[in-house]
């Protein structure tokens, strides 16, 4: 068997000739002088000369795709949508308090704002992975940013609270489609070895939206009006589906198995079986700890709403810094390590709470929370995309389902822990789970992930 491979040279004046040679010896003659230096004859190069080529055109060296777009702007754009999502699902608990006083009702009522906006959250993640490897992903994730935009939209215009929890469901039921199909699409368009890095700054915008929120909901609800954290969303959202545009179009590799039984074949895996229960400890443990910060330092250290705003910003930028720097971690140890650390870095955050509740204490543990869950959560979204070497869609989504899923039940367990102990109850028992979480993470199965 031959291979027909042309001799390039006519525009250095050598003649162009078609030469037979076997598989995988490839020939280039006296023209090409990146290859040759101006020498006269046969050059003989390896089998992978097509990559090498790929390089010199773009692929392989921060450019993505047949977009022409450099990697780090794609990775930009698609975390102003993850802030964007971030900031809309975290910031009405900041409005609660206005929401409610606005239509003349108690915050228990208000509050099904948060569960209107959850339930879709939840069930729509895997479903829009799993629509995003059949039909595109930049095509999913352009849909599901327009989707929430109008429903922003509706929330700045809701007359009534009954209206308000509508929008909340609809934006609840797109914003799903948004952080999953983004990290998919980053497993399309990324080398692997640059992955961690990756997923790192991406997830570390997702959450500094929702430090940022906390803060600016606070100063909006106090000060403006709270629907202005709405229309300043839909500014940075409609900004960003303009940009939109120049995402590539991503892998489409339909599987031919029904969605429940794809979704199946995928947790139940050989990695599936460690990554996504991985997922839901680590979203119980840190995000159920976080979630109880903020109302910890106000009942017990007697920091103001003001206050408390700034302090759970902590999260969310140790969450950007650490992200930014984890593919250089990545790369000097192992996916069990990364683990391990994110658990140590709970521990002591819970520990210094149980002990030294105070505003400072505050804020360093919310640094240490921050820090610790970018270790866990983007350690297994750059595992979850080798679940399935066809799909990295529906992965993604499972362990964005198995985070926010166990931080919701996380959320749950940790009230009910309140009321049984209060706070020292909750933070010793979430000491004692989070050194469990770094003890499984040393186990021989984990070991078996990869960097």
């Amino acid at each position: 068997m031959v291979l027909s491979v042309k001799r390039p040279g006519r525009e250095n004046g050598f003649r162009n000739r078609w030469q037979a040679l076997p598989i995988g010896v490839k020939t280039v003659y006296c023209a090409d002088r990146w290859a040759t230096a101006g020498k006269r004859g046969p050059f003989l190069m390896e089998k992978n000369m097509d990559e090498k080529m790929d390089d010199r055109s773009g692929h392989g060296s921060g450019v993505t795709g047949k977009s022409g777009l450099p990697h780090m702007t794609m990775i930009v754009i698609l975390g102003m949508a993850g802030f964007v999502s971030a900031a809309d699902n975290w910031v009405i608990s900041a409005l609660l308090p206005a929401v409610a006083a606005d239509f003349g009702t108690g915050i228990v009522t208000a509050a099904g704002m948060l569960t209107a906006y959850l339930v879709p959250y939840g069930i729509m993640q895997p479903v829009y992975g799993y629509l995003a490897d059949r039909w595109g992903k930049a095509r999913i994730l352009k849909g599901v940013l327009s989707g929430l935009t109008a429903a922003t939209a509706g929330c700045v215009l809701a007359p009534a609270l009954v209206w308000l929890m509508i929008c909340r469901f609809v934006a609840g039921f797109f914003a799903a489609g948004i952080i999953a199909v983004s990290l998919a699409m980053i497993g399309d368009e990324t080398e692997p070895e640059k992955r961690p890095q990756s997923v790192g700054l991406f997830m570390g915008m997702v959450f500094l939206g929702q430090g940022v929120s906390a803060g600016f909901g606070g100063f909006f609800a106090g000060w403006l009006d709270w629907r202005m954290t709405f229309v300043c969303l839909i500014a940075i959202a409609l900004v960003t589906l303009w940009l939109y545009r120049r995402l590539p179009e991503g892998r489409v590799a339909p599987s031919q198995n029904a969605f429940l039984s794809e979704t199946i074949r995928i947790v139940l895996s050989e990695k599936g079986r460690i990554i996504f229960p991985m997922a839901f400890a680590a979203g119980f443990l840190m995000l159920g700890v976080y979630s109880y910060l903020g109302a910890c330092l106000h009942e017990v250290a007697g920091a103001t709403y003001s206050l408390v705003g700034l302090v759970v910003m902590g999260f969310g930028l140790a969450s950007f810094a650490t992200g930014s720097r984890l593919g250089w971690l990545s790369k000097r140890f192992a996916p069990r390590v990364l683990l391990a650390s994110g658990g140590l870095l709970g521990v002591s955050a819970v520990v210094l709470l149980a002990l030294f509740p105070s505003v400072a204490t505050g804020m360093v543990a919310a640094l240490m929370l921050g820090a610790g869950y970018i270790f866990m959560q983007s350690t297994l979204a750059t595992q979850a995309f080798s679940v399935a070497d066809e799909s990295k869609g529906l992965p993604s989504a499972l362990v964005g389902l198995g985070l926010f899923g166990g931080g919701g039940v996380g959320t749950a367990a940790g009230g009910w822990c309140l009321g049984l102990g209060g706070y020292t109850l909750l933070w010793i028992a979430s000491a004692g789970l989070l050194s469990l979480f770094v003890l499984v993470s040393l186990s021989s199965p984990v070991r078996r992930l990869r960097g």
